[in-house]
């Protein structure tokens, strides 16, 4: 009898239907261009750092995207002589992504990545101070491509604010404000 109850369980289960399981979500291919920096302190963080970190950033999203290697993005870029202001031009943008393989590219532009100091020497000939009292500033433009359709998908502003005067609060500023990008374009 024994045998019989669980032949029949293990028959009961074996022949009811599987859980409905949602469709996976298909994964998106993101290419990430250096940035335009149009700040005052341009050059303290390199564009390719920066571009990498937000790479990083979008990996770590809950959305399923595969993130075009930085290296690959500038290699493109620079084959066809391009450089992160011509990426305004949904035609070059597109024809970038579809270099490297990806659906979107995003683009941008830093408008502030910048250290001001608190402190003002006296004597406009000494050089100012930059520790201690002053504030780290991250300000960026983040756009996002669709290579397929050559239209925008999204546009937005971020900002970071670290304290310090140095370049390890402009990163920490740039961090914030690239950690409000990634999760927008992750919710897209």
């Amino acid at each position: 009898m024994r045998a019989v109850v669980l032949g029949l369980l293990a028959l009961a289960v074996t022949a009811a239907p599987a859980a409905a399981q949602p469709p996976p979500m298909p994964v998106r291919t993101i290419a990430v261009a250096e940035f335009e920096n149009i700040s005052v302190d341009s050059g303290i963080i390199p564009a390719a750092v920066l571009s990498d970190l937000l790479a990083q950033l979008l990996q770590r999203q809950r959305a399923p995207v595969r993130v075009v290697a930085g290296a690959a993005v500038r290699a493109a870029l620079r084959a066809r002589g391009y450089t992160p202001a011509d990426l305004i031009y949904p035609s070059r943008a597109a024809e970038v992504a579809q270099a490297v393989g990806a659906e979107w590219l995003v683009t941008g532009r830093w408008t502030q990545l910048r250290t001001i100091s608190r402190s003002v020497p006296e004597d406009p000939t000494s050089p100012s101070v930059r520790g201690g009292d002053g504030l780290a500033v991250a300000d960026v433009e983040v756009r996002v491509m669709e290579a397929p359709g050559r239209r925008r998908v999204f546009e937005g502003r971020f900002s970071g604010r670290a304290v310090g005067a140095d370049s390890g609060a402009l990163y920490l500023a740039a961090y914030q404000a690239l950690q409000g990008a990634a999760a927008a374009i992750g919710r897209l």
